[in-house]
């Protein structure tokens, strides 16, 4: 847990604002147009900066700090280490130590070094409105940061073996298409050949022969040696790479300054210097045993080119006299070339499909570690969800719902069925939905629009359509590994404990969307949480019964900010701090701060509507 100790606002709609939190409940209250919400952004603009913010959240930020405006917020840690930041509108947030040095290397707008919960009444809304997205498994994933991280980084780089695998399974495709359509070109040369007959058993004619064969044997040595001679120059520039990465000592770190282990692991970081600077040298001589090799090959390559030089003149000099020789001979010299040419190819295209089998059998490998390890991120919110679910009692109900988020699969058959000149493309949609990504890969992959009837009922003519328009749009390999999200699941009971009915947040009223949400929001951490007017869709029945409830449990577990027009909250959950703005139409300033019973009356003049309204109500009830 770390709070918000100081607030500090230069400029903008609130000058020398200068504000000091307490760690439980805070509540800002004010007429409209005070500056409650200007308060409430420039603390979480201090925080998480303006990205992802709204044209009115940034609207908001331009008019208070466009200019010459800057925010300074202190925060402190659980272990008591102080922070300050100073930040200013479009420019980079400033992060001090204790001490006033800077923090290096520090992305607050990331919001994983001092976490941040801010919120306004809209905000909470779409949320629950977002049934497909990823607003709802960020309420789970955030408080899973670093796990996720960790294995999100994993999934990062099987996504990128998969895309390499991809693309050379592509490479290899078009490869084996191309050699089949040179084959088909050569035509059957072998039964062109048979049909001349035998050839004349002469000395010249076998010598010929020889000489033909050879040189091509020459051209495939030196692709070969060239070959060999590639692979040696990627490779050391692979091993320039380890040792670039290996030269970076600061991903190497492992030392935390302040931290009472820092003297530990200071040594240990020397002892890993020295194990990485032995990584250097190994690689130096790795590196220097691939040169002399690659030497070694080019002396080879030299070795042979005067061989060959020797060789390609004495067939040039049989190539002459053959000239001379009969029509058939001159024929026969012809197809036999064009056979060698054909072995050649279709020892290529051999070696070609081979390569390719191996690479569609390792992607087999890859998509099922990429899919284990989806499975672990499912796992994570399913254990986060029964947490929360724990907090926020039985009238709300929070759940994982594995692979139910098919927004970019949807999108993806959406962006195929494009052009396939067919109706009822929404009646389509549904049936393709019903077929998972690879299968459907696998259908476009065979072409097989049969197959794809019999999956979906489409008809044959339909199924073709289809079919052609997906070959046209879709690639099968990036189709295969669509993501298909988990989606998070926040019901309300709209019923009774006795006989529930949940319906999902998306599915209620304004007031009710609130209702499921707010609970969440309040035991989802215990990092700081700043709330916009939540009650402004709530009634106060729920208010007292749910909100007060939970933020007087709450608050000795995180520091709350609520903006709020609603008496209960701060009454009721028992402020420790209740501050009063005003603003006189120019400027916004604190009018006065201090507990409940020392802003007794604004509460009353604010929230109640006065003395006489409150005096009035309470004469009511008691009558009644």
């Amino acid at each position: 847990m770390w709070t918000i100790e100081q607030l500090e606002i230069n400029g903008g709609f609130l000058p020398g604002l200068k504000l000091a939190l307490p760690r439980g409940l805070t509540c800002i209250i004010g007429p409209r147009g005070s500056g409650k919400s200007t308060l409430a952004e420039a603390l979480r603009f201090a925080m998480k900066g303006a990205t992802g913010a709204s044209k009115s959240r940034l609207d908001l930020l331009q008019a208070n700090l466009g200019g010459s405006g800057s925010v300074s917020l202190v925060g402190k840690t659980a272990a008591g280490i102080t922070y300050t930041i100073k930040r200013a509108y479009r420019q980079p947030a400033v992060l001090l130590s204790s001490d006033g040095r800077a923090v290096p290397d520090v992305n607050l707008d990331r919001g994983t070094f001092l976490p941040l919960d801010a919120y306004s009444g809209l905000e909470i809304e779409n949320i629950a409105d977002e049934v497909l997205g990823d607003k709802r498994r960020a309420l789970l994933d955030e408080l899973r940061g670093d796990d996720l991280s960790r294995i999100q980084l994993s999934l990062g780089e099987h996504k990128r073996a998969l895309q390499a695998n991809a693309d050379r399974i592509k490479a290899t495709q078009r490869a084996i298409k191309d050699l089949s359509e040179r084959i088909e070109e050569l035509g059957d040369v072998r039964a062109r050949l048979t049909a001349l007959g035998p050839a004349p058993e002469t000395g010249s004619s076998l010598e010929y022969s020889r000489a033909s064969k050879q040189e091509h044997s020459n051209s495939r040595e030196l692709r070969k040696i060239d070959n060999v001679l590639e692979i040696f120059g990627s490779l050391c520039q692979e091993v320039e790479g380890l040792k670039t990465r290996i030269g970076d000592r600061k991903v190497f770190l492992i030392a935390e300054g302040g931290s009472a282990n820092a003297e530990v692991l200071e040594r240990e970081e020397g002892e890993l210097g020295k194990l990485l600077i032995n990584c250097e040298e190994k690689a130096d001589l790795f590196l220097a045993s691939l040169e002399a090799a690659a030497e070694r090959a080019r002396q080879a390559r030299s070795k042979l080119l005067p061989v060959h030089a020797e060789q390609s003149a004495r067939f040039s000099e049989l190539r002459k006299q053959r000239e001379t020789d009969d029509e058939q001979y001159r024929v026969r010299a012809e197809l036999e070339q064009r056979i060698a040419k054909l072995q050649e190819m279709e020892t290529e295209q051999s070696t070609k499909k081979q390569e390719l089998a191996e690479l569609l059998e390792g992607r087999k490998s890859l998509k099922a570690s990429f899919l284990l390890e989806r499975e672990q991120v499912s796992s994570l919110r399913d254990s986060v969800a029964r947490e929360l679910q724990h907090e926020t009692g039985a009238k709300i109900r929070i759940g994982v719902r594995r692979n139910a988020d098919d927004l970019a699969y949807r999108t993806t058959l959406i962006e195929g069925l494009r052009g396939a000149r067919v109706r009822n493309h929404d009646e389509i949609l549904e049936s393709l939905l019903q077929l998972r990504p690879e299968q459907l890969a696998q259908l476009i992959q065979a072409d097989d629009a049969s197959g794809l009837d019999d999956a979906c009922g489409f008809g044959p003519d339909r199924a073709t359509k289809i079919m052609d328009a997906f070959r046209a749009n879709v690639d099968p390999l990036e189709l295969e590994v669509v993501d298909i999200e988990d989606q998070v699941r926040i019901e309300l009971n709209v019923a009774t404990s006795a006989e529930p009915l949940f319906k999902d947040a998306s599915e209620l009223s304004r007031g009710q969307k609130c209702t499921a949400l707010l609970p969440l929001l309040l035991a989802r951490r215990d990092s700081p949480l700043i709330i916009d007017q939540p009650e402004d869709n709530l009634d106060n029945h729920f208010i007292y019964e749910t909100v007060v409830d939970a933020v007087k449990r709450l608050k000795r577990q995180r520091q709350m900010i609520f903006i709020t027009h609603n008496a209960n909250i701060p009454v009721l959950a028992d402020a420790d701090l209740v501050i009063v703005l005003n603003s006189d139409g120019r400027i916004g300033y604190i009018e006065k701060s201090g507990s409940v019973d020392d802003c007794r009356d604004e509460i009353i003049d604010l929230l109640e509507g006065g003395k006489q309204a409150f005096e009035l109500r309470r004469k009511r009830y008691a009558g009644s």
